[in-house]
């Protein structure tokens, strides 16, 4: 569904003319696409400790845990410089002065691959029943010191970017997107040994109410940005999101079958984020920058999402076919 989401408001934001839209659909539109981030985030701290559980329960230590966490993590953070290299040479901007600095740009890789490490050392550090409480305490610490961190005016530094930065020298920072992050990791502790979509529910209303109650009142930060870095906006999202998570788990097992489309999509989510970015914002799809109407855009979603589908596809059958190459043959059978 993250997927889904990111092609959804990536191809919105790139193809729909402006002052086009606006009503129910169009804000629906804009609702839906504004939970890819923080799913994803949400999404990554969960899956990491569900893998670790995993891992634990095949007899794998703690340090040996730790380091292949740390290894994807540091995977994961190449990958987004790589990513924003070839933007830098494919999008052309090696012809601009000043070019160059897109590649140093912070984005939403960048953000997943450094929570990603700093979950598992929490999680080192922390092990058994001290992790649900200490990824707990992290979250509500980062969404909490969000607005100071906002307003720090920090040196310009590409490492002090990452704390909290605007465009362009960043799209995503660490306050407050890694709380989303570390959350998804308090909650992967909570499911390591079975689905609870009752208390995900309940916690997410109780979010989600906990956040549109506080922001009724008076403001506690002298900086405090609604929609970048309010504690409120935080509680109100990840509400959103583990209500739907808490949904997803009451689907019965027999509707496997049904959603396997969106289980292929789910394992190359990073071939859809680099295919949503490129093939909306890219130079292919040049003539249907910032021109089309809502129906149009509508048009065009749906075919995104199809072509998204069919890259993933692809990359299956091009896992299988690796898999089986790598696989040792089988022995030989001796006659009767």
């Amino acid at each position: 569904m993250a997927v889904l989401f990111m092609v959804e408001v990536h191809t919105l934001d790139a193809w729909m003319a402006p002052g086009v839209g606006g009503g129910f659909l169009h804000d629906l539109l804009l609702m839906m696409g504004g939970f890819a981030a923080p799913s994803f985030l949400f999404m990554a701290g969960l899956s990491q400790q569900l893998a670790s559980a995993s891992a634990a329960r095949r007899g794998v230590p703690p340090a040996a845990r730790l380091r292949a966490a740390l290894s994807r993590a540091l995977w994961l953070l190449s990958v987004a410089y790589a990513f924003r290299f070839a933007e830098f040479v494919l999008g052309g901007a090696f012809r601009l002065s000043g070019g160059w600095r897109d590649i140093l740009r912070v984005d939403i890789l960048n953000v997943i691959a450094i929570a990603l490490a700093l979950a598992a050392v929490l999680d080192f550090l922390a092990p058994g029943r001290r992790a649900l409480a200490v990824f707990v305490l992290a979250a509500a610490a980062v969404a909490g010191l969000a607005p100071l961190a906002a307003e720090w005016r920090h040196p310009a530094s590409r490492l002090l970017d990452y704390v909290y930065a605007t465009f362009p020298r960043a799209n995503f920072s660490l306050a407050n997107w890694s709380a989303f992050l570390l959350a998804g990791s308090a909650v992967g502790k909570l499911l390591r040994d079975r689905d609870r979509p009752a208390l995900l529910l309940a916690l997410g209303g109780a979010l989600f109410a906990g956040g549109w109650l506080a922001d009724l009142l008076p403001a506690v930060y002298r900086h405090q940005d609604f929609w970048h870095t309010s504690p409120s906006w935080f509680a109100m999202r990840l509400g959103g999101v583990l209500a739907l998570t808490s949904i997803w788990q009451l689907v019965p097992a027999r509707a496997a079958g049904a959603l396997s489309a969106l289980r292929l999509l789910g394992r190359h989510s990073l071939l859809g984020y680099v295919a949503s970015i490129e093939l909306t914002y890219g130079v292919w799809t040049h003539p249907f920058h910032r021109t089309l109407t809502l129906g149009g855009t509508l048009a065009g979603i749906l075919a995104m999402v199809g072509v998204t589908w069919a890259l993933a596809a692809v990359a299956e059958r091009w896992d299988g076919w690796r898999s089986g190459r790598a696989a040792p043959p089988p022995p030989a059978v001796p006659a009767a």
